[in-house]
């Protein structure tokens, strides 16, 4: 039985537990904090848990800030599962992906919620980015949003979809290359079309200066069927790519407030460029899952250049030794094509093998 303390990685932690087959006890989860104890969305997780696995056991104590998890197996399938207007769906999906490739059978699973908020990733940073990485792992999977929403009311809609794998692949993503063109999206939900415009014009404003070639496209959701002052908002996603195959970098926000479409673009645009400044192949918002990918691949080498490691990072490297026993060799390296600029991290690591024994070999 593994022991795991606080509430910070509570879906990486169940995750791995699955993964690796290891039960795990999770303690003080949020226990400084008001009230204390397992919070609505990560009991929502736990739910989602509970129908995407077969055999699984959860037991809460000492004033619900302990959880004892035992993993069972991994089924997969096809349902709808709702997530709590408090997070966005993203927060279901992001673990989700680390355990559809290992199911018994392929999934297709809809979720319903808010599409975008502060605390998460965006659906669309998830479609064009995190199920990239995903794919050169080895894995076939898919996103379609079928209607955005945001809080508090929600009901914006995805589906997810991904083939169920023997065994990853491992990678090599080492040459970043220049960034050679930067796409966008900028999606809005009931809110007057200029805005979402607006913002894709400031972004272009500022990324123009540094590459002529930029293109961002806008995304109005009109709500029809949704009132405007429950379920509106809008924000910007960036993708810059370059000239290694597989170097992808991506940024996003999200209009606060009263703020300003110019001032959302601009911010954006200027998150994008301290990422690429960097000099890593995947940005900060992917060092977990891609850790993560690596210690699941087989035991063959796996080598990856990020940028500075962040703490989400770091505490990757410590979960992949906990759960699969995997060690990670760091390395900074300067930018021979940059010199002066920050050092980027190399991350090698040998796979833990991880077999999806659930489903027959081909």
């Amino acid at each position: 039985m593994l022991h795991v303390e606080g509430g910070s990685l509570f879906r990486h932690h169940i995750v791995c537990s699955i993964l690796s087959k290891k039960p795990v006890t999770i303690t003080n989860i949020h226990r400084e904090e008001d009230p204390p104890g397992i919070r609505p969305y990560e009991a929502n997780f736990l739910k989602f848990i509970d129908r995407f696995t077969n055999g699984s056991t959860f037991q809460v104590s000492q004033g619900n800030t302990q959880l004892t998890f035992n993993p069972g197996m991994i089924l997969g399938g096809v349902f709808s599962h709702e997530v709590p207007v408090s997070r966005s769906v993203t927060y279901v999906v992001e673990a989700a992906l680390l355990l559809m490739p290992f199911a018994k059978y392929d999934s297709k699973i809809t979720f319903v919620g808010c599409t975008q908020s502060e605390q998460d990733l965006s659906v669309d940073t998830v479609r064009t980015v995190s199920l990239r990485w995903l794919n050169l792992f080895g894995v076939s999977s898919a996103l379609r949003v079928i209607r955005r929403g945001s809080a508090p009311a929600g009901n914006g809609a995805v589906d997810v979809t991904c083939t169920a794998v023997r065994k990853l692949k491992s990678i090599k993503v080492i040459e970043r290359g220049r960034v050679k063109r930067i796409r966008g999206i900028a999606s809005a939900i009931k809110v007057a079309p200029d805005l979402p415009q607006r913002t894709a014009t400031a972004a272009k404003g500022v990324l123009l200066n540094i590459l002529p070639d930029v293109y961002v496209v806008t995304d109005v959701d009109e709500g029809k069927n949704r009132r405007s002052e429950l379920c509106s908002g809008y924000g910007v996603l960036l993708v810059a790519e370059t000239t290694g195959s597989t170097a992808v970098i991506s940024q996003e926000t999200t209009a606060r407030g009263r703020e300003a479409p110019e001032d959302v673009g601009a911010r954006c645009a200027h998150l994008l460029l301290d990422q690429i400044l960097e000099g890593g192949c995947i940005d900060a918002h992917h060092q977990m899952l891609v850790l993560l990918l690596m210690a699941l691949a087989p035991d063959e080498i796996s080598v990856a250049r990020f940028g500075r490691l962040t703490p989400s990072g770091i505490s990757a490297l410590v979960i992949m030794e906990t759960f699969f026993g995997v060690t990670c060799a760091v390395k900074e390296e300067a930018q021979t094509d940059a010199p002066g600029l920050p050092r980027s991290t190399l991350v090698t690591c040998m796979g833990s093998n991880a077999i999806n024994v659930w489903k027959k070999s081909s």
